[in-house]
């Protein structure tokens, strides 16, 4: 893992993102290196501020078996989040006019997702604090400017196709995170005492 390549990414994502989504829409990287390189180091980094929030910093006390299960399948979910939405949205793209392009609505999707990450770094940390992922809305207006730069969605289409995204992912995610939630709810079930 390339850690300057990781953080100056973020970093130019959040503060300059037009020439970031330039850049970025240059690049040639496969999904596979877009998930080693970018998305992987960020659940890496939610994993661990969720290990130090919810034993550290949280006013629940859990077993680490349960932190460990919960970090686990939270890789899972955002990982396969990412691989979905980004299927998702590329068939989506014919209906606005728009070609299919696998390897660029990837780009679009991951790279949008990084304010979301953030945001879920910042909320694993201080899970007594959800009021945080707001901040993770930025990653609608990333997706805003990457559409046009990497996907060359038209101006006269751009609306409909960020709304329709924005509603496609939040609907993935809900239903993973049903999903993670179900799973966490019953190990802690499993493991109070009657």
């Amino acid at each position: 893992m390339n850690f300057n390549f990781f953080f100056n990414r973020a970093k130019n994502l959040i503060l300059k993102p037009q020439e970031e989504w330039v850049r970025i829409e240059a690049e040639t990287f496969s999904k596979k290196e877009i998930v080693k390189s970018y998305v992987v180091p960020f659940v890496i980094l939610i994993a661990v501020c969720s290990i130090i929030g919810s034993s550290l910093l949280s006013i629940d006390s859990y077993s680490i078996s349960i932190i460990l299960t919960k970090v686990i399948v939270t890789a899972f979910l955002f990982i396969g989040g990412v691989y979905l939405s980004a299927l998702i949205i590329n068939e989506l793209t014919t209906s606005f006019s728009i070609p299919r392009n696998t390897d660029a609505t990837f780009k679009l999707v991951a790279y949008s997702f990084t304010s979301f990450f953030i945001a879920m770094c910042l909320v694993s940390l201080l899970p007594d604090l959800p009021v945080l992922v707001i901040l993770g809305f930025h990653s609608v207006y990333l997706f805003w400017l990457g559409a046009t730069t990497v996907l060359k969605v038209s101006e006269a289409s751009k609306t409909g196709f960020v709304i329709v995204s924005f509603l496609i992912i939040i609907g993935i995610y809900a239903i993973l995170s049903l999903i993670v939630g179900t799973i966490v709810a019953g190990m802690l079930y499993i493991s109070s005492p009657l």
